[in-house]
């Protein structure tokens, strides 16, 4: 771990350092009898505000909570040879009951008090927090560009470069995106299972009603304007991912306080302090299908590059037109639906 940039993890309006616990180091020590694993203080202790955790008094005078963890994630939760679920227990006071392998349920903890249940559950969301943020993503929040004027000016765009710049940039029709498939991502999630993928549309639904809908009030309707190009790394002669430029203010209010909502909520990780807004147009993983949306930061290493000063020079201004966001997307990756766009697992309307 990096000790001057450590990763960080938020839950709720919490942001917590995550530390490397070694679990053969923790085995070794429950062999000594007067030695203890090490508990950072917790400065929330006295903290008044509660976590909305559903937690109930159960037989025997002890608190219970029950949760969901996708199955994937329950090898996580236990640990080689128990040892994460015996440090998770020792610590908190508490007991994890996690579903056999192969089936699936919730997660429950109990525990002699309410804040030592507390305390158990806060710290499996970091487990499952942390072991989410390693998987490729499998859903994007996504806003169409299909206007006609975007969708015209686009195949105009293509055409010119393919056909104006011949050779020069080792580009071919297959790393340009589909008209069909333009879009802005606002951000990229992991959802594991079904009970994921129902909770992110809820959660979009739910945007819309305290994000969303407040702004229109407040602004009237979004209206953006796609004009110019950039790119991803910082060098423009070995550039991987070429997008367009998307200006507007209100969007990018949206696009940030919609991202916090996600990652208060525990379904994504902070990357960015702000939603960079722009419209992926050339990648270098289009080729052979390697479709790839949002995150064009994936995988980067070692994948093919192209030179795109002189396509910067004779397009870098480039004019792609206007369009009012009448929706938002929960968009499923690599797939299609019928009119050519993501298939939705959730959308709501503007």
């Amino acid at each position: 771990m990096d000790v001057m940039s450590p990763q960080l993890m938020w839950i709720g309006t919490r942001c917590y350092r995550v530390n490397q616990v070694s679990e053969q180091r923790y085995e070794q020590q429950q062999g000594q009898e007067d030695s203890k694993p090490y508990v950072e203080e917790d400065i929330y202790e006295d903290d008044d505000r509660e976590l909305d955790y559903d937690i109930q008094m159960v037989d025997g005078g002890k608190f219970q909570t029950s949760f969901h963890v996708p199955s994937a994630f329950f090898a996580m939760l236990i640990g080689a040879k128990g040892a994460t679920r015996k440090r998770l227990e020792t610590e908190t006071k508490t007991q994890i009951l996690v579903p056999k392998q192969g089936t699936d349920g919730d997660v429950i903890v109990k525990g002699p008090s309410r804040k030592g249940v507390t305390s158990c559950r806060q710290r499996i969301e970091l487990i499952v927090l942390g072991a989410r943020s390693k998987q490729q993503f499998t859903h994007f929040l996504s806003i169409p560009l299909n206007s006609e004027q975007i969708r015209v000016n686009y195949a105009k765009f293509r055409e010119r470069v393919l056909t104006e710049l011949p050779g020069v940039f080792q580009l071919d029709e297959s790393l340009f995106q589909r008209v069909e498939k333009l879009h802005l991502t606002l951000c990229t999630l992991s959802l594991m299972d079904n009970e994921d993928r129902a909770r992110a549309a809820q959660l979009l639904r739910d945007c819309q009603e305290t994000i969303v809908g407040p702004i229109l009030e407040e602004y009237g309707p979004i209206e953006i304007r796609l004009a110019g190009l950039e790119y991803m790394n910082d060098d423009p002669h070995a550039v991987d991912v070429l997008y367009a430029k998307v200006e507007s203010d209100v969007l990018q209010q949206v696009a940030d306080r919609t991202m916090e909502y996600f990652v208060a909520n525990g379904l994504m990780q902070r990357k960015y302090d702000r939603v960079k807004l722009h419209a992926t147009l050339i990648n270098s993983l289009f080729r052979g299908n390697g479709e790839i949306v949002g995150g064009d930061e994936e995988r980067r290493g070692g994948r093919a590059t192209f030179d795109a000063v002189t396509i910067l020079r004779e397009f870098g201004h480039f004019e792609f037109g206007m369009q009012r966001v009448s929706e938002i997307h929960l968009s499923q990756r690599y797939s299609t639906a019928c009119d050519g766009f993501y298939e939705a697992t959730g959308l709501i309307k503007l």
